[in-house]
């Protein structure tokens, strides 16, 4: 058995989350990061691309003091979404992949619904049909079950939640950066393997 644990990163503006993305704003991604795990827990393989939005190409400052990615980032590394989601697919091959909404279901595709919708944004076809999950719903009841009270979280709070962030100082990052994000739901579900893959599995 492997999975993916994968997270995006995609433009934002002050207010946007609570207003939705009017207009001309869109949830371009900007980056997309993705871990390939075998069921021991261990990284098979790791993916990490930064993608240039087309219809909002300068990124904002609130997307930068977030994510701090920067406009120089993505000018020098970035790719277009569409060569980024091919490598996606390769990298993914047959596997479910799971990203982290919390206070959504386990069916809900969360970071997969952003995916689809710069499919239709940019007018590609994907080649193969991806299953989405969510995982946030296994940490809640990892949580309820151990008695570890958490009002919400995002994915990259879960180390911080759990009190090991000092696992992923090596990496140099910080929660909103979509490579950290992976990292850190991969450390919460070491925290309480086995019982994690176990709850995983019944799901």
């Amino acid at each position: 058995m492997s999975f993916i644990i994968f997270d995006t990163e995609y433009t934002s503006w002050q207010g946007c989350q609570q207003n939705g993305w009017r207009g001309n704003r869109k949830k371009e991604i900007v980056q997309i990061a993705a871990l390939k795990i075998s069921d021991t827990l261990d990284v098979l393989e790791q993916f990490n691309v930064l993608c240039k939005p087309t219809i909002n190409p300068v990124l904002s400052d609130y997307f930068t003091n977030l994510t701090h990615i920067t406009n120089e980032m993505i000018n020098k590394n970035g790719k277009s979404f569409s060569q980024a989601y091919k490598e996606f697919e390769n990298f993914v091959g047959t596997n479910i992949c799971y990203s982290h909404a919390w206070g959504a279901d386990f069916l809900n595709e969360s970071d997969g619904a952003v995916i689809k919708e710069n499919l239709y944004l940019y007018g590609l076809q994907p080649n193969k049909n991806i299953t989405y999950r969510n995982i946030a719903p296994v940490f809640a009841q990892l949580y309820e079950k151990n008695h570890i009270v958490v009002q919400s979280q995002s994915s990259g709070q879960i180390v911080s939640v759990l009190g090991i962030k000092q696992k992923l100082d090596n990496l140099g990052l910080d929660t909103h950066n979509a490579f950290y994000d992976v990292y850190s739901i991969l450390e919460g579900l070491k925290y309480f393997y086995p019982e994690s893959l176990r709850f995983l599995k019944n799901k």
